[in-house]
Parts: structure tokens; C-alpha cells; sequence
């Protein structure tokens, strides 16, 4: 039962970031799938190395909230974000792919791993906390992915080197925005706000990115307008 409802869950993710590609739908699917899978295994092997160098990260030692403790958040989010970056990559090397295509694809990616992760992880907790974490998982990987999901889809106007400059700083922008995430969700009290800070400010990113006119009026106000 548990596996059909993650099924479920990740076909609604699956399609609901294909329907926007702005292409085949279907290939962005399979492209999307393909590349979370391929990112979950890469986090894997990323954890592994992690361990075989002693550092072993768990959710109890980010939860002391130490200094370490963030820097292991921090490790958490490079690790799971850098392999979405990757399986985001090897999903949009198909020719050139339009800017909503890359981003949709990228969005399956995030939420293929976000499934994904989730199945594993939450296998065996209580119902309405393993199935509400893995229904609302993707909205958070999405968000986190924003910053090397827009590098990514611009990519393709800029000079080789400049483009992997953009994209290398943007994944380790996200792998922060993913470890503060991780280190707020594991505290009590002001944690749930740190968390919701930490969606909050790429959602409001890409807003103004897609409305600048719109939210320059809002900043500059009224005063601007007058005669």
C-alpha cells in the first residue's frame, strides 16, 4: 500500500512539472524521471564517500544545533543538490531544449528525487506524517532547485566558462538555501519559521524574476508615478 501511494504521488508531481515544459510532455516525463533517479544515486554514492571519509551525517546530530551541526546541514544540502544538478543536466542534454523545457525537466527531477528519497525514508512512520512529507516533499526540493534550475535553462546564451561558473555557484547557492532548510526544520520553535524562510526566499525570487515591472512599481511606489 505504502508504494502505491508513493507511486501516486509521484506520477501527480510527474505531470503536473511536464504539463509546463512547453514541449513533448512525454519526453520531459521520461527525461525528468530518468534524471531524479539518476540524481537519487548519485546522493547515495555522495553519502557513501561520506562515510567511508568518517563522516557519518544523521538528522540527530543536525538537530543539536552546533556550529558542526550546521556544516553537516550544509554537507546535506551540497550532497542532495548536487546530484539533482547532475541528473538535471544529463536529463536536458538533448539538443537545444527551450528555457521552459529545462525548467520543467528540472522540476521532474526534483520531484522524482524528492519521491524517491521519500519512499526509502519514510517507509514504516506514522501515515499522516510519512504521506503529508511526501506529498509536500517536492514543492521543497523544487524551490531549493530553483537557483541552478534557472542557470541551467540560461545556459545555453553564455560562453562555456561562464556558464559553468553560473551553474557551479548556483548549486552551491542551493545546497546552502537546502542546509539552512534542514538545520531550521530540525530545531523547535523559531525552526518552522527558518524553514518557511528558507522556501519563502527563492519562491520570491522567481516571482520577481517573472514580474521585475510589476514589483519595481511596488518598490519605488507611488511618489514615482506622480507629475
Amino acid at each position: 500500500m505504502w508504494l502505491v501511494v508513493c507511486l501516486l504521488l509521484g506520477g501527480f508531481w510527474v505531470f503536473a512539472a511536464s504539463s509546463r515544459s512547453g514541449f513533448d510532455h512525454w519526453s520531459t516525463a521520461v527525461r525528468g524521471v530518468l534524471g531524479g533517479l539518476a540524481a537519487l544515486g548519485l546522493a547515495s554514492i555522495g553519502y557513501g564517500l561520506l562515510q567511508l571519509a568518517g563522516l557519518t551525517l544523521s538528522w540527530s546530530f543536525i538537530a543539536e544545533g552546533t556550529w558542526p551541526a550546521l556544516g553537516g546541514a550544509v554537507m546535506v544540502g551540497l550532497v542532495e543538490e548536487g546530484g539533482k544538478a547532475v541528473g538535471a543536466s544529463l536529463a536536458t542534454l538533448r539538443g537545444r531544449l527551450g528555457k521552459k523545457t529545462v525548467l520543467g525537466t528540472t522540476l521532474v527531477v526534483a520531484s522524482v528525487f524528492a519521491v524517491a528519497e521519500g519512499t526509502l525514508a519514510l517507509r514504516g512512520a506514522d501515515w499522516p506524517v510519512a504521506v503529508t512529507r511526501l506529498a509536500l516533499g517536492p514543492v521543497a526540493h523544487g524551490l531549493f532547485a530553483a537557483p541552478f534550475a534557472v542557470a541551467l535553462a540560461e545556459a545555453g546564451g553564455l560562453a562555456p566558462g561562464r556558464a559553468a561558473l553560473r551553474i557551479g555557484s548556483s548549486v552551491l547557492l542551493s545546497a546552502l538555501l537546502h542546509g539552512l532548510g534542514d538545520f531550521c526544520l530540525a530545531k523547535a520553535g523559531w525552526g518552522q519559521a527558518g524553514f518557511a524562510t528558507t522556501l519563502l526566499a527563492p519562491a520570491l525570487w522567481l516571482y520577481v524574476r517573472a514580474r521585475p515591472t510589476l514589483f519595481l512599481r511596488w518598490a519605488v511606489g507611488p511618489s514615482a508615478h506622480s507629475p
